[in-house]
């Protein structure tokens, strides 16, 4: 389990979140395609590590805005994230939420047939 800060989530973290979140949506994973990554100071991170980075933090509260994007993103196939947010609206959450959004596009990926 990752070991949650006591600090506040910085405003650059909240955007490379806000990013991956619209990376996530727009992202069509095919053959031979890798992960979106977002640039998180002099380092290029994947999906992935943006919401390691996010669940490193307290449970904030999520902007309406930031909120509303991830539900839109989240599907019927895992209509129970939802739920999750719905109870828990945190970031912590949400980084969850993402990731299992992105894990599940991976194996889709990787699972077809071509």
């Amino acid at each position: 389990m990752t070991e949650q800060s006591t600090d506040a989530l910085p405003q650059y973290v909240r955007r490379i979140f806000r990013d991956a979140i619209r990376l996530n949506a727009r992202w069509t994973p095919a053959a031979g395609t890798s992960v979106p990554t977002v640039r998180f100071r002099n380092l290029v991170v994947s999906l992935t590590g943006v919401c390691a980075l996010v669940l490193a933090y307290k449970n904030e509260p999520l902007p309406t805005m930031i909120f509303d994007e991830l539900w839109s993103a989240i599907d019927m196939q895992h209509i129970k994230l939802k739920a999750e947010l719905a109870t828990d609206p945190s970031y912590a959450t949400a980084a969850k939420c993402l990731d299992t959004l992105v894990q599940g596009r991976r194996v889709t990926e990787n699972t077809k047939v071509h």
